[in-house]
């Protein structure tokens, strides 16, 4: 003889495990939904908006998660570590889950552009907005930082500016150019080799190469062994490039000296 529905000891302390698709709320989520609320402190972010002008993801996005973090765990949001409760089953926890996404999303549009806003107002999770954003910004690594090391370097002090806007240039681009992440010694190796071609009209076309498998790969930080899936790009393979490319400069030699040899020949003659 078994318990009734009636006598079971499951339902009468508000545990009854419910099959998500009866219609039948859980009797806990009326005062223990699996979702809390969450009242977003806003006032612990302090941060210029992201602007992928400005290159400031990388300094953006850690205050971010730091921020929600201190709000109950709410980063668990942007991974998409906080499964959504099925509505029939737990329909305060639903109803909380949505808000506290709500807020998140909220939150996320009022400390961003509003070139940024228009990349992500068709997402309408958290997660989706973080992915969009994250993969959007992922983009510019190390070419940009090339790019804006030269800037820097290439600056001078000069009797014509004063010296104090000057200072003023070097300091913005110093932001820049770390808020993009501090370069490990494999990328900055790659950053000099890209930026030392520069000047070269023979490295044109391979430094644009270069750059561009750089900036379409992952990185050459990324252990494949650990990642086969992410595409590594490092010095190993920019050697290879100026093989080729040292290729091509000495064939374009030795064609030159026949050349001139053959033209002094015939003069000869």
């Amino acid at each position: 003889m078994g318990d009734t529905p009636e006598s079971s000891p499951a339902k009468k302390t508000g545990q009854l495990s419910n099959p998500l698709n009866t219609g039948i709320p859980f009797n806990s989520d009326t005062t223990r939904p699996s979702v809390s609320a969450i009242s977003l402190n806003t006032t612990l972010f302090k941060h210029d908006a992201l602007s992928k002008d400005a290159h400031n993801w990388t300094t953006w996005s850690r205050q971010f998660i730091q921020c929600l973090r201190m709000n109950q765990g709410a980063d668990a949001y942007l991974t998409g570590k906080v499964p959504q409760p099925n509505c029939f089953a737990e329909p305060r926890a639903y109803s909380n889950w949505w808000a506290n996404n709500g807020s998140i999303l909220g939150f996320m549009g009022l400390t961003i552009s509003e070139s940024e806003q228009e990349i992500i107002d068709d997402a309408t999770t958290a997660e989706d907005t973080w992915t969009k954003l994250k993969d959007r910004h992922s983009q510019e690594g190390p070419v940009k930082q090339v790019q804006l090391i030269r800037d820097a370097l290439a600056i001078r002090y000069s009797t014509s500016e004063k010296f104090a806007s000057t200072s003023s240039k070097l300091t913005t681009l110093n932001k820049r150019i770390w808020a993009m992440g501090a370069p490990s010694p494999e990328l900055f190796l790659c950053i000099l080799m890209i930026n030392s071609m520069s000047g070269l009209p023979e490295l044109r076309s391979t430094r644009k190469n270069v750059a561009q498998a750089l900036a379409a790969s992952d990185g050459p930080d990324i252990d494949p062994d650990k990642e086969p899936l992410r595409r590594r790009y490092d010095s190993t393979d920019i050697k290879r490039a100026l093989d080729t490319a040292q290729g091509l400069v000495d064939s374009e030699s030795r064609s030159m000296v026949y050349c001139t040899w053959w033209r002094d020949g015939r003069k000869d003659d």
